[in-house]
């Protein structure tokens, strides 16, 4: 190979490479751009246990598509685990600029548990009155080359 054909593969590397770096770096930075918006609903209260449905709005400001794995919630009142969802093997994809709605992810917490919370849990769920929980929303992006965590924190109050 003479001299010009080298500087041409070496310079069609370089550029691969920068655009290569470059890609990466804006796929990375969307996946930081994951906006999540809970919402708590009281399911059901029983003798055995408390069901909350959490859904959840994604959205995604961003030009990059990408999707999620399905988001797995913890419930926390007053520092302490009030109960948490299932862990499921399911892709969510999220297009540019758009939303998704995932919906009816159950989280099922025992009433021996919230007993031990407090018992001021316990009487305003009786009485029906609106309690605030700190919700975290746990998933990973998968950005195809690779796969980043992702978690979320926030307050959510308890709809009837």
């Amino acid at each position: 190979m003479n001299t010009t054909g080298k500087i041409l593969a070496g310079t069609a590397i370089g550029a691969g490479v920068i655009v290569g770096i470059s890609y990466f770096k804006n796929i990375k930075r969307a996946s930081v751009q994951l906006e999540v918006v809970p919402k708590a609903y009281l399911h059901s209260l029983d003798l055995s246990a408390l069901k909350i449905r959490v859904d959840a709005l994604l959205k995604n400001p961003t030009r990059a598509t990408f999707s999620i794995k399905f988001p797995y919630i913890r419930i926390m009142y007053q520092g302490a685990l009030v109960g948490s969802s299932q862990v499921i093997n399911k892709d969510i994809r999220i297009p540019a600029f758009g939303m998704v709605v995932v919906d009816g992810m159950m989280v099922e917490a025992p009433v021996l548990n919230l007993l031990s919370v407090t018992t001021t849990l316990a009487k305003d769920l009786k009485e029906k009155k609106p309690i605030t929980f700190d919700a975290s929303v746990i998933t990973t992006v998968n950005l195809g080359w690779s796969r980043i965590p992702f978690e979320t924190k926030q307050q959510v109050t308890l709809k009837k």
